[in-house]
């Protein structure tokens, strides 16, 4: 299974120009916790950071930022750590373990956003693996164990 078999079409995501407001209200609105940070330019949606809450939270709280005149560039996590759609499990479980992030905007062959992979999207599609294993007879016993 590759990343994109298992990722989310659906990304919400921001320029890097926006205010954190703006950046705050869109989370608010589509009620998500992280919004990928794209360049648009050339008519290609590249990612080139994530804005999460906590980002939020630090450049607002923390730091004292105006959040409407602070833009989204000047708190977000940079630069992008990215996948691409043909990754396999094994690619994403290293590339989430070395970055520590858990959400991985994920590109086409071009560096072109087309989705995104969650940890718990790779281990729910573990979880079906495993189970269609199960239901495959992989896991019988080995002849004579049971019978002692």
């Amino acid at each position: 299974m590759l990343a994109r078999d298992i990722a989310i079409a659906a990304v919400i995501e921001a320029d890097a120009a926006q205010s954190l407001r703006e950046a705050a209200l869109l989370m608010y609105r589509y009620q998500v916790r992280c919004l990928v940070v794209t360049d648009g330019r050339g008519g290609r949606r590249v990612p080139v950071g994530m804005l999460t809450a906590g980002d939020l939270s630090v450049a607002t709280g923390l730091r004292g930022c105006d959040a409407d005149t602070t833009t989204i560039a000047s708190a977000m996590s940079q630069p992008a750590v990215t996948c691409r759609e043909d990754h396999t499990f094994a690619e994403l479980i290293a590339i989430m373990r070395g970055s520590g992030r858990g959400r991985l905007p994920m590109t086409d062959a071009d560096g072109a956003l087309v989705g995104m992979v969650t940890a718990d999207d790779v281990v729910s599609a573990m979880a079906e693996s495993m189970e269609d294993l199960a239901h495959a007879g992989a896991f019988d016993p080995v002849p004579g164990d049971g019978d002692r």
